[in-house]
């Protein structure tokens, strides 16, 4: 027998099925990266789709997924598509959490952004902070979501309670000094009583809180709330009231006199203006977070436009500041040049995103936006069939936001 011979041909036959192995590896390699690389981007969002945010949430999900398809149809985030699921949290905190688990767990979405209400935005911010995804929030506006509840990846675009009520304390303090409050029995009320009440007392000493009412959320009859408040002839009535209840107290405080004897001051959002039309009275002053028709530049021109040959209605201040969010989120993510949390976290710490808004950028300390308000007073105008906010002030977010030294202190307190 020759071993050399048989050795030889053994040796040839490993090379051969080495040079087969490798070469087979490049082939199929390359493809299994692209395939990976052109799965999308997940972006996840546990919103209020049912209940009395219900339209409120459609508009913010029509304004995050007219951001994904301007994305997409330019080419992508990273070379890849963004894929945007919903899930509707039904304004229960329990679904907040579970949603945003599966979407996490289940689907593993890369970023999320939040719901509208601010107690399910708490349960979805607590569950991102357990799973370290970055959040944006769009909608909640509970200071304790950056203050004392505070984690790294969470982030807000929504002016805070506190940031409003202190604006618009500065706004009727140097104009009135009998103001009367009606507002939910809730949380939120409460609260932005308290700052307004703080506020008020540093710019204007003399003023009074002559009344305050406290009906239940989704109160049906206001009458005898708005007979206690005109019996101490307040110089402004200051409503905390929302949605549904806003609207409510409206109709049945016109037939009292109420907007003849008295100022009414309160929240508004483009949904309230829409369904009292020419109900609403004029002269009330109203505060919003994003009046499309109080922007100014082009990219609010562009974006209402876009957004009306899109969904064929104009976009609320949800719609707008979902689209926001969505951009603020991607651009962050092109910046970091990557999905992993932290350099998301990073990038987003840096951005300076150019919105309709203004510029926004977050603080380090409690990642809050530096998004501004809005106050201007009702009236009609022919271009719309329905009131609009005029003589509009934009308060920024720097007049009114937490020092440090509060925000240190609040979260000490916890």
């Amino acid at each position: 027998m020759n071993v050399k011979r048989i050795c030889g041909k053994i040796k040839l036959v490993g090379k051969i099925f080495t040079a087969i192995t490798v070469t087979t590896a490049l082939t199929i390699l390359p493809a299994d990266f692209a395939a990976a690389e052109s799965k999308p981007i997940k972006i996840g969002m546990s919103t209020d789709l049912t209940g009395l945010a219900a339209a409120w949430a459609r508009s913010e999900v029509n304004g995050v997924q007219l951001a994904v398809d301007q994305i997409n149809g330019s080419g992508g985030l990273l070379g890849r598509k963004i894929e945007l699921l919903v899930r509707d949290s039904q304004l229960k905190a329990d679904l907040g959490t579970s949603h945003t688990r599966d979407l996490i767990v289940r689907e593993n979405v890369d970023a999320l952004i939040g719901p509208i209400a601010s107690g399910i935005g708490l349960t979805v911010s607590a569950t991102t902070k357990q799973y370290k995804k970055v959040v944006m929030m769009a909608g909640p506006n509970t200071p304790r979501l950056t203050m004392e509840m505070f984690h790294p990846y969470v982030f807000s675009i929504a002016p805070t309670g506190a940031m409003e009520a202190r604006a618009m304390a500065e706004y009727l303090g140097t104009k009135y000094s009998r103001i009367a409050f009606i507002g939910a029995d809730t949380e939120a009320s409460h609260q932005g009583l308290k700052y307004f009440k703080e506020r008020l007392g540093k710019v204007n000493p003399t003023a009074q809180i002559v009344a305050e009412a406290w009906p239940k959320y989704n109160e049906s009859d206001y009458s005898g709330f708005i007979t206690s408040l005109m019996a101490a002839k307040p110089d402004v009535v200051f409503s905390y009231l929302f949605g549904a209840d806003m609207i409510g107290f409206v109709k049945q405080a016109k037939p009292y006199g109420v907007f003849e004897k008295a100022k009414v001051a309160g929240y508004l959002f483009f949904d309230d203006l829409k369904a009292l039309g020419a109900e609403m009275p004029d002269g009330v002053i109203g505060q919003m977070r994003a009046p499309f028709f109080a922007l100014e530049g082009r990219p609010a021109v562009e974006f209402v436009e876009k957004y009306r040959a899109k969904y064929s209605e104009y976009p609320s201040d949800w719609a707008i500041m979902g689209y926001e969010a969505m951009q603020i989120l991607a651009q962050a993510i092109q910046k970091a040049g990557a999905l992993e949390s932290q350099s998301v976290i990073k990038a987003t710490e840096q951005l300076r995103y150019e919105g309709m808004r203004g510029d926004i950028r977050f603080r380090e300390i409690d990642h809050q936006g530096n998004v501004p308000s809005f106050i201007g007073i009702t009236a009609k105008d022919e271009r719309y069939p329905f009131k609009i906010l005029k003589n509009v002030t934009r308060v920024s977010a720097e007049s009114v936001w937490p020092g440090r030294t509060e925000i240190e202190q609040a979260r000490a307190a916890k």
